[in-house]
């Protein structure tokens, strides 16, 4: 539903070139445009943009594209591009959230996981740790394999039965860049669970690249 939601104005946004808004038709604010773009093109769950300040003030209609010039998040410079060619320059600091499942209270080990265990709650990008569930079906019926303290991350190899990957296992590295996926072979340099941050090494290159372990046999890499 978040994706739906978040390219909404994106999309009337490109149509709007083609198909311009009806006489007395509202205008989302500038803000409202810059934040539903934003949710459109990134996985987060939320956003906030502070200190926005315009270079120009924007015409009555929806901007034909968008563009980040440089940032996202933090300090933003985006580019609205409209209709009779006008460029309005627009910048932000944008703080970017996700969901996350966190204890409701402390935990024993060997514990089986209820509903009432856990919660999500919205949680700055730059704090979420490596490992962080964002679904509370998959803690819930699940054993702890450790105690864990109240409004805690839970995270996955927090959970029994978290599967290990052995160092030297052949994985895919695999990054993705608008649009563009790049895949390579690749060897792991260190035990790791899945979602756990790990050290590998690109059988072509050499070079050694730390990325996320998404399942046993792959590793998602920076660009």
């Amino acid at each position: 539903m978040k994706v739906v939601r978040g390219g909404l104005l994106f999309v009337l946004a490109l149509l709007a070139a083609a198909a311009p808004a009806a006489a007395g038709a509202p205008v989302p604010s500038p803000e409202a445009i810059l934040k539903d773009y934003v949710l459109s093109q990134r996985p987060w769950s939320d956003v906030e943009l502070r200190d926005l300040s315009l270079d120009a003030r924007p015409p009555a209609e929806l901007p034909r594209r968008i563009s980040v010039r440089k940032g996202l998040p933090g300090k933003t410079v985006f580019a609205m591009e409209y209709g009779n060619g006008a460029v309005v320059t627009a910048t932000a600091d944008v703080e970017a959230f996700e969901e996350i499942v966190v204890t409701s209270r402390r935990l024993s080990r060997d514990r089986s996981l209820g509903e009432d265990d856990v919660y999500l709650a919205r949680t700055e990008i730059g704090r979420v740790p490596q490992g962080a569930l964002r679904d509370p079906e998959a803690a819930v019926g699940k054993v702890l394999n450790r105690s864990v303290g109240a409004n805690v991350p839970l995270l996955s190899r927090h959970l029994a039965g978290s599967k290990v990957v052995k160092r030297g296992r052949k994985v895919t590295l695999v990054a993705e860049s608008g649009g563009v996926r790049i895949a390579a072979a690749g060897e792991t340099r260190e035990d790791a669970r899945v979602d756990d941050s790990v050290r590998t090494v690109n059988l072509a290159s050499k070079k050694i690249v730390t990325g996320i372990l998404v399942d046993e046999n792959t590793v998602r890499v920076d660009y």
